[in-house]
């Protein structure tokens, strides 16, 4: 698809967005509120290094207050003026409603996600937007949106399919694992090597620190058990006990549940690192990383 019939597409579902999150806020409003708690963070950047965070404040709302607030939240797409696109917010928390158009205000919501989806389906498959940075520079060209805060409109809103019996919420941590083989990383080291960052004053010791972590490589195994693990920043989740079952999801943004039954809700505590609590399971690498920049690891074998 040429840049030209992929902006009209994206301009078509933008202004769909803008129609159907208008709609969704007359409805939440005309709503009877059964209950709301959400808990504002501090606004996280992605390209941060913010792995390490060791304390992380909360601050609780609830009722009317709670609902308008994450109306902001599900409906906010673009930057303050001044404000870093890149920035986004963090709103966990629970909206229960109930209304007689709960059908029409889950298929509003459902038509939004949808209409997420496929502007970041075209956006990050498109040929001619094959890098990050060439996407962040068409999408806030000034023909397009200049002040888009992409990952906030690339978030679904979250709506629970199954009957909601409680939610609770905690503080989680993830990495982000590929198993990789020696000899694919030795390519993708030596193609590095041709392309130095921008940031690098003198090449030459790009280059040097990479022929180490070549050699390092090669006096492996062909078969060695290599693994990219790479930590992620510490997320909240919540915690949903349905009909079929407990069932944690993302909490970037408030859950809507739309039942006229009050059900049990929890808070989301302060992170705190000091307090994490020890894995459940042993790692199957080791702890310390073969070759810190990439975070990888060579998996431990069990005899």
């Amino acid at each position: 698809m040429e840049l030209s019939q992929l902006s009209i597409r994206l301009h078509d579902i933008m202004t769909r967005q803008v129609q159907q999150l208008a709609l969704l806020r007359e409805y939440l409003i005309g709503a009877q509120l059964i209950q709301a708690k959400v808990f504002a963070l501090p606004p996280h950047d992605p390209d941060a290094e913010t792995r390490n965070e060791v304390f992380i404040p909360t601050q609780h709302f609830s009722g009317h207050e709670a609902l308008m607030a994450a109306i902001d939240a599900w409906g906010r797409l673009s930057a303050f003026p001044g404000e870093n696109t890149r920035l986004v917010f963090r709103l966990p928390g629970a909206i229960q409603v109930h209304s007689d158009d709960n059908d029409l205000l889950a298929g509003i919501v459902l038509q939004i996600n949808a209409d997420r989806e496929e502007f970041k389906s075209l956006v990050t498959s498109a040929p001619a937007l094959s890098h990050p940075e060439d996407r962040h520079e068409f999408l806030h060209s000034r023909s397009m949106f200049p002040g888009l805060m992409t990952l906030q409109l690339y978030r679904q809103i979250p709506l629970p399919s199954l009957e909601v019996r409680s939610v609770s919420f905690c503080w989680a941590h993830k990495n982000s694992q590929k198993n990789v083989t020696r000899d694919s990383l030795l390519r993708s080291i030596a193609h590095a090597q041709q392309c130095p960052p921008k940031s690098m004053i003198d090449p030459s010791d790009w280059i040097e620190q990479l022929e180490k972590e070549k050699e390092l490589l090669a006096s492996l195994p062909a078969d060695a058990q290599l693994q990219i693990r790479r930590p992620l920043p510490v997320q909240p989740q919540a915690w949903l006990t349905t009909a079929a079952g407990p069932k944690m999801v993302v909490a970037s943004t408030p859950l809507l549940i739309l039942s006229p039954n009050k059900i049990a809700m929890g808070e989301l505590p302060d992170y705190d690192a000091n307090n994490r609590r020890a894995p459940r399971r042993p790692k199957s690498t080791a702890d310390e990383p073969l070759i810190p920049r990439l975070w990888l690891y060579q998996k431990e074998t069990t005899l």
